[in-house]
């Protein structure tokens, strides 16, 4: 019977969310030799192909994109039962981030960290901007960075400008809409446009990874921050009324020094 490995798992999530082996490997503290190994690991007890070469990147397979769906799934169930079994991980610095952050965001808040804390690891979780809010309500997030208010503490960052996309590989329906579930800040900028009077909703999605690929596999369209625009199989639409844009927002911990969390601050700010 096949397994899935915890630690496989949170580098297949760290691949996606920085944008390749090297930059993963860079944020989790292992050798690129060790997240590759992580990746062949998971093909082999999967009996299929997750991630494939394209050029100097890596993309996920069609079936790769639904282990990677369930990898965010499984990491959160299975990070916050051991928080309630055995509280906060000693020493560890947890960064809890909306989905639409790009690389460059997350590595900028990371080498922040690194620089002021080299000895802590550093570790990241990936939720919807409505779970954002929940770890920043009970304290648990040393930085938490969403879409919206997020609390008491939130921080203005930057206005993120909206953008229509749709598939690569042939016109759009600009008719079907794709979605998040509500709530969601940018699901309401979508229904509130012009471009939604004459459209429908085609798919509703929990999670970014099935938001993208309802979007291929439908042919509809959908609104990602501008930040966001180097997804594979995606391109920008032009002809589509223009969209609000949706801010940036920051809350760090008071277990933070004030010189960390004005290092993260300008770091985000330079970077966005």
């Amino acid at each position: 019977m096949a397994t899935l490995d915890i630690t496989c798992l949170r580098s297949l999530v760290s691949v996606a969310s920085f944008g390749g082996v090297r930059r993963a490997a860079e944020a989790l503290h292992l050798s690129q030799a060790g997240v590759s190994g992580h990746l062949r690991r998971l093909e082999t007890e999967l009996g299929f192909p997750v991630v494939t070469r394209q050029g100097r990147n890596i993309a996920f397979t069609s079936r790769g994109e639904d282990v990677l769906r369930e990898a965010y799934r499984l990491l959160g169930e299975h990070d916050d039962a051991l928080h309630r079994l055995l509280g906060p991980a000693s020493g560890e610095l947890l960064v809890v981030s909306t989905e639409h952050a790009t690389e460059a965001l997350l590595r900028a808040v990371a080498r922040v960290l690194s620089r002021d804390h080299p000895d802590r690891p550093v570790r990241f979780r990936f939720h919807r901007s409505a779970r954002v809010r929940e770890f920043v309500h009970d304290h648990s997030a040393d930085v938490a960075l969403g879409i919206g208010d997020l609390g008491q503490g939130t921080r203005h960052i930057t206005e993120l400008p909206l953008t229509w996309v749709g598939p690569s590989d042939r016109a759009p329906d600009t008719g079907a809409l794709v979605t998040f579930t509500a709530p969601c800040t940018v699901r309401d900028h979508i229904l509130a446009s012009e471009a939604a009077a004459g459209g429908a909703v085609v798919r509703e999605c929990a999670d970014l990874v099935s938001l993208l690929s309802a979007v291929k596999s439908t042919g509809g369209v959908t609104a990602l921050p501008r930040l966001r625009l180097s997804e594979p199989g995606l391109t920008a639409l032009d002809s589509l009324p223009s969209l609000p844009s949706v801010p940036l927002t920051l809350v760090t911990s008071n277990r933070l020094a004030s010189r960390t969390r004005d290092g993260i601050i300008a770091a985000l700010v330079s970077t966005a």
